[in-house]
């Protein structure tokens, strides 16, 4: 009989649905007998609040990102972490989810938000299912809400060495903490022709290259006046932006490009080659998601730090910084500064580049497969 995998993910940003198919891919792969199932929470969730809840969230990442940090900190406490858990049950927990997880009869669920494994944490106690859990926790620092169900969890996956003893230290067992790293896969281009890549975007490969994202896939208007800046005083280096879904984003970039008759910024929308982009790149320049920070770290890639959302995004800058991974910028202007220092004297992205050497993140999601296919023999 098929061992069953189901992997829930609530799609608050792209981040949880982002790790949630690599992880399903690289499992598919892997074992082809498995059977596995990705679920949206949001899908299933309450009519009107839970798709309300996801704009709303959206909304406060991009243009309001103090409140947004606000309420991160609000329900990083233990109280506060439980009346949000309490607040997701009334969410998610319906008749029609129940009836999916129940249908589907996991053997092993790996969640990659703390809604998903408080919900299988709840069928677990409701005898609906039998489900061994297993909680990715996506960005650099585990919020109370991934660790309020730590005592139904069979492991918590987290990023780094010192988040783990800090887990540790708020009294989780330590043998249930796996620091292996986020768990990423990208599709890595074995036989990557550089000069072929070079030629796709017209670029002549004799300038440094940096790859802007200009806000995850849903784009966002408070990186142009950076990229602005940096483009139009550095045309020693070519920039792609990357616009995401936000047309406006690209068209107010395109129309700047014309006015100043720049040769050096390529811009995209949504696009589907950035494990492509990051094999081109000499660094990047990023919001400091936990996904787009944990690509970079996986290609080796330099990134500079830009407009975080506050909560995660903060400590994610934070640890790259004192991993010597990257840097991080207030503004625009010293953005631009550290660039224009970098055109001068690229060793400065070198020793990042060697720091992210040192890092074994590409094996995290190996390591998590190795976990999971245990607990599964071990489950028969």
């Amino acid at each position: 009989m098929k061992k069953r995998i189901l992997i829930p993910y609530a799609s608050y940003g792209n981040g949880h649905k982002a790790i949630a198919e690599y992880i399903a891919n690289y499992f598919k792969k892997e074992d082809p007998e498995l059977e596995i199932a990705t679920l949206d929470l949001i899908t299933y969730s309450m009519k009107i609040i839970g798709p309300w809840s996801k704009k709303a969230n959206s909304f406060l990442m991009l243009n309001m990102p103090s409140v947004h940090d606000f309420f991160y900190r609000i329900f990083n406490s233990k109280v506060g972490g439980k009346i949000a858990d309490e607040g997701s049950m009334i969410l998610f927990k319906n008749k029609k989810m129940a009836q999916i997880i129940k249908d589907f009869n996991p053997d092993l669920t790996i969640s990659t938000h703390f809604f998903g494994s408080s919900l299988i944490a709840y069928y677990n106690h409701k005898g609906l299912i039998n489900s061994r859990l297993i909680t990715v926790v996506t960005d650099y620092e585990a919020h109370e809400l991934w660790i309020n169900d730590y005592k139904t969890d069979d492991y918590i996956i987290d990023g780094n060495e010192k988040e783990a003893k800090a887990l540790s230290k708020k009294g989780i067992d330590a043998k249930k903490i796996k620091a292996f790293g986020i768990p990423i896969a990208p599709k890595v281009i074995d036989n990557f022709n550089r000069n072929e890549v070079l030629k796709k975007y017209n670029l002549s490969g004799l300038k440094p290259i940096c790859v802007f994202f200009g806000g995850g896939g849903n784009g966002s208007l408070t990186t142009v006046p950076y990229i602005k800046k940096i483009a139009s005083n550095n045309s020693s280096i070519d920039f792609i932006f990357i616009a995401g879904k936000n047309e406006t984003s690209k068209k107010m970039v395109d129309t700047y490009q014309e006015s100043k008759g720049l040769n050096n910024i390529i811009t995209l929308g949504f696009t589907k080659d950035v494990p492509e982009l990051l094999q081109l790149a000499d660094f990047v320049v990023s919001k400091p998601g936990g996904v787009q920070s944990t690509e970079c770290l996986y290609f080796k890639i330099p990134i500079l730090m830009i407009t975080p959302s506050g909560g995660q995004e903060i400590a994610n800058y934070k640890y790259f910084e004192e991993m010597g991974y990257g840097k991080f910028f207030h503004t625009a202007w010293g953005l631009n500064r550290f660039i224009t220092a970098v055109s001068n004297n690229p060793k400065i992205i070198t020793n990042f580049h060697n720091n992210m050497l040192k890092n074994n993140n590409g094996a995290a999601m190996a390591k998590m497969y190795n976990l999971a296919q245990k607990i599964l023999k071990d489950s028969k």
